[in-house]
């Protein structure tokens, strides 16, 4: 179980004129997933990718974000991206009040040619929620204080993606 956790710096919050939070995003096999959920108190975030993760986290009521549901290694297709999302969960997201969470700090790690594959699964998700009408969440989800970004950064990210 991966957590999420730095020392808060109040310099760098003021500097860049934001106000960072601790939080834990679960990243458990499916068969603990069920069992994490019930015991987390607060925002759930489920680290996506595996698409039974995906379809089971946006089924479920009780999570609040599924985080990079586009994290899988399957190769996409000639035509089409294998991006995690497609109708059907986009529907179960919407109706659940799932929102969907695009992570910079994973974008931020990528390797070029990975980068590029990543910010195409992102963009088609970024489609399918607009379509939809499921909320989506545009944070760094920093694992230090390096690779924090600033609310005007992170809205031209949304923008490159398509959100606007």
């Amino acid at each position: 179980m991966e957590q999420l956790s730095f020392v808060q710096d109040k310099e760098i919050e003021k500097y860049l004129g934001i106000k960072t939070e601790l939080i834990r995003v679960i990243d458990v096999p499916l068969k603990e997933l069920r069992k994490e959920i019930m015991n987390k108190k607060g925002l759930v975030i489920v680290q996506g990718g595996d698409l039974d993760i995906n379809r089971f986290a946006v089924e479920n009521k009780q999570v609040d974000i599924l985080l990079s549901p586009e994290k899988n290694t399957r190769k996409d297709l000639m035509f089409s991206r294998r991006s995690g999302l497609n109708q059907v969960l986009c529907k179960l997201a919407a109706k659940n009040g799932v929102a969907i969470g695009f992570d910079f700090s994973y974008l931020l790690h990528s390797s070029d040619k990975q980068r590029a594959r990543i910010l195409g699964r992102m963009k088609q998700n970024v489609k399918f929620c607009k379509k939809y009408k499921v909320k989506m969440v545009f944070s760094s989800f920093a694992k230090n204080k390096y690779e924090l970004r600033s609310e005007d950064f992170l809205k031209v990210f949304a923008r490159i993606l398509g959100k606007f």
